[in-house]
């Protein structure tokens, strides 16, 4: 599984992020568009190619470095990432160990369990934005349209 370390060199914030963190973050710049699930040699070229153009989640200010997680760290202890597929955030290592084709943190698979549901974003055909469905301001019928949510927002 692919994962990486992004850094900012203007404020020095950073991040580890596993293939499906990356995928968003480049979905956000509008790469992926149509690719509901880009293969992994794809989105490491992606990142290779586009990755100057990431924006720091601190300073907005784009221009992240990357290293990839499967080089050899510094210290020589590198540990894989792997985001939960619901909330994106890191799986803790210990239940990783335990259970290592886990796809969700325990907060989400405990949610899970009692019968919440999740439903995935759509996105944008054309700039990768998440979509939003809002009321349509019409008169007569109640009527639904999809909206873009990137800036400025595409027309669907």
């Amino acid at each position: 599984m692919l994962s990486a370390q992004l850094e900012c060199k203007a404020c020095g914030w950073w991040t580890v992020c596993g293939e499906p963190e990356l995928v968003r973050r480049l979905r956000a710049i509008g790469m992926f568009r149509r690719a509901p699930e880009p293969p992994e040699d794809l989105v490491r070229e992606m990142l290779r190619t586009n990755g100057h153009r990431l924006p720091c989640d601190r300073c907005r200010a784009p221009g992240l470095s990357l290293r990839d997680g499967t080089e050899a760290d510094d210290a020589g202890d590198w540990e894989q990432v792997v985001a939960c597929e619901i909330c994106r955030e890191p799986i803790p290592a210990e239940r990783l160990e335990f259970n290592p084709k886990t796809k969700r943190c325990a907060a989400c698979q405990t949610a899970a369990d009692r019968g919440a549901t999740f439903v995935e974003p759509d996105y944008c055909p054309k700039c990768g934005s998440i979509v939003e469905l809002r009321v349509s301001r019409t008169g007569g019928l109640t009527r639904y349209k999809l909206w873009c949510t990137g800036s400025p927002p595409c027309r669907l």
